[in-house]
């Protein structure tokens, strides 16, 4: 009976394996099916959403990349980078399409087909767009640069009339520009013959100049005519081009998206309503038959249980003793091997009792002895803890020592800030000398490496004045007494030795640093500092500018444009790389009312920062200076100030920064 019992279980347990497994396959399988339903469905959201931003793009060629200088050069934009990632993503996904089971069991090839079509269509008629803006250009670079340049050319001939008709010109470029009306192309035209003969009939214009004039209008008359060819293929009022062209691509596929978008929909529904069939079929068909089972197998097995429980209870009710054990044969084999197995359990219970009544007073014992040992072990401690206390106190004197010392030592340091204050001349003293000027001075320590000074020309009756900027080598101390020798020296050039023209400065500045850090020393012992300095020389009657210049940044602005004052390539001091004697020489500039000068250390420039931790770079501080250069030099110092605290955030600030700027 028992071998029948056993097989009938085996076969019982088979089925219900059976039922399961197919169960589980089919399950599976239609998860499966969903699964890859589902993710067709969000790769074609994401596509869709990829193909938004690529169309959002177009927009930004004109409100971002017009404004970006490397939009115009052989650099690639921020924007074409993100196309060509948006781009990537996109075939990424269209890759996965066509290669996804679901096309050809669903007969979705063709869509998927048509859609990568539109998609290159629309990625070549983007890519059109950005050489045509490029060839288009912007300010100072393409069509535009070239038209400007020719405009201004003309403009900044001396004349009111040719002045006037140029200024014609230039309004209907730039309502072109905006209106993108190609009826401003015809009145352009016809103001610019208008502008011919008024030159060749003018009398007080010279034939040479006249030739020169008709040169310029030519060529900006033709550059004109190409960037108004390049919007009609852009796009202008009343035509279409490429604009008008993406958009309708566009438009189709976000058309042919949302069609299959809502048919995959369908097949996702309709996949989980077949799932949820098949599930329930299976479960149904499980149950019926696990319940069957069941029932009969109860009825074998209840009789077996009573007589192995009445074993239990005879045992448990001695309290446990081995001798009160009985138990009455079942007719179910495994039954009859349970009641053995139990009696076989009883008896090892029964020896382990006693074996654990030993271990347990041997253990007590054990005990006892580490509970001693752990009292000496805390003796011990305590007068480890007594000599640590000890210790403590003696560090906390050499604490108190040391930030004595620290004290003497910033206390000399801030002496060394006044001394070095009091021998470079006041912002008030600066301003006394430039009606609109500023001057921003913040040194990494307490005292700084970079020194500005101004004079009165002693020979010029108060019409010039010598200012001077310089950045030593290093910060703080070292730098500080490197600007101390820089200043003493100027001034003993200037008032002393009555040196005032910049380039004889620099000369005698170098030689007699030299004399103080070289003179007499073997190479191995010649300390390699310097600076970087800028002389000044202004002639107020002339709003002439003479200067000397060693490796100190500068710029003027001037009507929107960065002018850089020419420079000599090094610095004031010794330097083991210089093969051949230096010699400064003295240049002039002719300043114009209303042009700014700005002189500053490399300490702005090289400071890391912002998001990303890196350098803010001289390009950073031309386009700020181009925003700022219009309001009042206060208003400026403000500015550049709070920028520099933005820019630097919570990092450690790297150098001296110094900031000059001067308003003529």
């Amino acid at each position: 009976m028992s071998i029948n019992f056993r097989l009938w279980v085996i076969s019982s347990f088979v089925v219900v394996l059976l039922i399961c497994s197919i169960g589980v396959w089919v399950f599976i399988n239609s998860i499966n099916k969903t699964n890859d339903l589902e993710n067709f469905h969000s790769n074609l959201k994401s596509t869709r959403i990829l193909l938004l931003e690529v169309n959002k793009l177009k927009e930004d060629i004109l409100v971002v990349d017009n404004s970006e200088t490397k939009f115009y050069t052989n650099n690639v934009s921020i924007t074409e980078e993100r196309f060509k990632e948006l781009n990537l993503k996109i075939t990424s996904f269209l890759h996965y399409f066509e290669k996804s089971k679901i096309l050809e069991k669903y007969s979705l090839q063709k869509k998927i087909e048509n859609l990568k079509t539109q998609i290159i269509e629309h990625n070549q008629n983007y890519n059109q767009l950005i050489y045509l803006y490029k060839l288009k250009g912007f300010k100072s670079f393409g069509l535009e640069g070239k038209m400007r340049n020719y405009a201004h050319n003309i403009y900044d001939f001396n004349n009111k009339e040719v002045q006037f008709y140029c200024l014609m010109l230039r309004r209907h470029e730039k309502d072109f520009l905006l209106r993108k009306d190609l009826s401003y192309v015809h009145q352009f035209n016809t103001v610019c013959q208008k502008f011919i003969d008024m030159i060749n009939k003018n009398p007080s214009i010279t034939n040479k100049d006249k030739s020169y004039l008709i040169d310029q209008l030519y060529f900006y008359n033709k550059y004109f005519l190409s960037l108004a060819r390049i919007e009609s293929r852009i796009g202008v009022k009343g035509r279409t081009g490429n604009l008008e062209k993406s958009k309708t691509i566009f438009n189709l596929i976000a058309s042919d998206i949302e069609s299959l978008d809502a048919e995959v929909k369908q097949l996702i529904v309709k996949q989980k309503e077949n799932l949820k069939k098949e599930t329930l079929t299976l479960l149904l068909i499980l149950i019926l038959f696990l319940l069957s089972a069941i029932i009969i197998l109860s009825s074998i097995i209840t009789n077996s249980v009573k007589s192995i429980s009445l074993s239990f209870s005879f045992y448990i009710n001695s309290g446990f003793n081995f001798e009160a054990i009985s138990y009455k044969k079942s007719l179910i084999k495994e039954f009859n091997s349970i009641n053995l197995g139990f009696f076989k359990m009883a008896k090892e219970i029964n020896i382990f009792t006693n074996f654990f009544k030993e271990k347990v007073h041997e253990r007590t014992l054990a005990i006892q002895q580490q509970k001693e040992e752990i009292l000496n072990q805390q003796l011990a401690i305590e007068t480890h803890n007594k000599t640590l206390l000890s210790n403590n106190r003696e560090l906390s004197k050499q604490k108190q020592l040391l930030s004595r010392k620290n004290n003497e030592k910033l206390e000399s340091l801030r002496y060394a800030k006044r001394i070095q204050k009091a021998i470079q001349p006041t912002t008030v003293e600066f301003k006394s000398y430039f009606e609109d000027c500023f001057v921003y001075y913040k040194p990494k320590d307490v005292v700084s490496g970079d020194f500005y000074l101004i004079y009165d020309n002693q020979f010029s009756n108060n019409s010039k004045i010598n200012f001077v900027t310089a950045d030593c080598t290093g910060h703080g101390v070292p730098g500080a007494i490197m600007s101390v020798l820089g200043i003493n020296t100027i001034q003993k050039i200037i008032q002393e030795q009555k040196v005032l023209e910049p380039g004889l400065i620099l000369n005698k500045l170098d030689k007699d640093i030299n004399q103080v850090l070289v003179h007499g020393k073997i190479k191995e012992e010649i300390v390699a500092d310097g600076m970087d300095i800028a002389v000044f020389t202004f002639d107020k009657n002339n709003y002439l500018l003479e200067y000397s210049i060693a490796k100190f940044p500068n710029y003027i602005v001037r009507n929107s444009e960065i002018i850089t004052l020419e420079t000599h390539k090094y610095s004031i001091g010794f330097s083991f790389f210089e093969s051949e004697q230096k010699k400064f020489g003295t240049n002039q500039f002719q300043l114009l009312p209303g042009d700014c000068l700005y002189l500053f250390s490399d300490g702005f420039p090289d400071q890391f920062g912002g998001p990303n931790n890196k350098k803010y770079k001289y390009s950073n501080i031309k386009s700020l200076l181009l925003k700022i250069y219009k309001l009042d030099m206060k208003s400026q110092k403000n500015i550049i100030q709070d920028e520099f605290k933005s820019w630097k955030g919570n990092y450690s600030q790297i150098d001296d920064v110094m900031m000059i700027g001067i308003q003529f």
